[in-house]
């Protein structure tokens, strides 16, 4: 428990520290047409808060100053790198024509942070089958077996051979090769045997194609990171009554700075100061219960 209570008075002291004051980069006294202003300039991070740079009415050389304006500038951080962006797309054809006229040369690319301009780089592009279709035919093949002495079919074999397919016999056709006179009459004497065979042949076919491709180029990021506050008092020649309020006697920046908000680091260091004192008397608290611990636990001589 009191090492945790150490811990909170530390990490109390810290926030404490987080909260001082903006210091500004530069501070201009002017009569601009006739007006008296004193115009305070502040460089901070994006995430500040621009009403904690305007201060409470201060008095300077005679003149009182009250807020008047605030201006702010955006600080743009530009940074660059290099970029690939691989797209898919899908044709009917693979030849390279089919897939250049799908692919444009060049892609705008943004992320929300980074954009530029990315090229097509050729040597990436890479096309395969999206899908195959299956599906089968008839391979057919004919024969002629001719100087048969008759149309047998013993002549005709069953089976045939294309392409390394087996075909299967389907039908034949018998043609009278010549003829011979037997007892007046012509009948046939050879013949040729036209024989058509068929078979079954699957296949398989691309449905599509699918390409993928490169794009590289240089994208770039302009990123808001820090913020100009341009803060204008207004003056009036006169005195603050407020005893909080310290009159500036110097415009060395940081010196000016610390006069005009004396009473808010005059408190601001007085709670740290007491922070520290706080954490420094648990830290002996501490100490001094360790050694009682380690003391309770020795072993007593007379006993051994």
């Amino acid at each position: 428990m009191l090492k945790a209570g150490v811990s909170c008075v530390l990490a109390l002291s810290c926030t404490v520290s987080a909260f001082a004051l903006q210091v500004p980069d530069s501070t201009v006294v002017q009569n601009l047409n006739g007006v008296q202003q004193y115009v305070k300039t502040y460089t901070v991070p994006i995430e500040t808060d621009p009403q904690e740079l305007i201060e409470a009415p201060f008095e300077y050389e005679g003149f009182v100053y009250t807020y008047a304006d605030i201006t702010k500038q955006e600080l743009t951080f530009e940074a660059q790198k290099e970029h690939t962006e691989t797209i898919t797309v899908e044709t009917k054809k693979k030849d390279l024509a089919a897939v250049l006229d799908v692919l444009e040369p060049t892609m705008e690319y943004d992320d929300g942070r980074y954009a530029g301009t990315l090229a097509l780089d050729h040597t990436t592009i890479h096309t395969e089958p999206a899908g195959y279709t299956s599906g089968s035919y008839t391979v057919r093949e004919t024969k002629e077996i001719g100087n048969l002495d008759s149309n047998d079919m013993s002549y005709v074999p069953a089976t045939t051979v294309k392409d390394g397919r087996t075909l299967s016999l389907e039908s034949v056709d018998w043609q009278v090769q010549s003829t011979a006179l037997v007892d007046d009459v012509l009948v046939p004497s050879r013949y040729v045997a036209v024989a058509t065979y068929a078979g079954k042949a699957s296949y398989s076919t691309p449905t599509g194609y699918i390409t993928t491709a490169d794009y590289t180029g240089t994208v770039t990021c302009d990123e808001v990171t820090h913020v100009t506050y341009t803060v204008l008092y207004v003056g009036k020649e006169g005195t603050l009554d407020n005893d909080d309020v310290v009159p500036v006697t110097s415009r060395a920046g940081l010196g000016e700075h610390f006069a005009v908000n004396k009473t808010a680091y005059i408190i601001g260091g007085a709670v740290v100061a007491a922070l520290l004192v706080g954490a420094f008397v648990l830290l002996r608290i501490i100490k001094k219960d360790e050694e009682q611990e380690v003391k309770e636990e020795e072993p007593d001589e007379d006993e051994s």
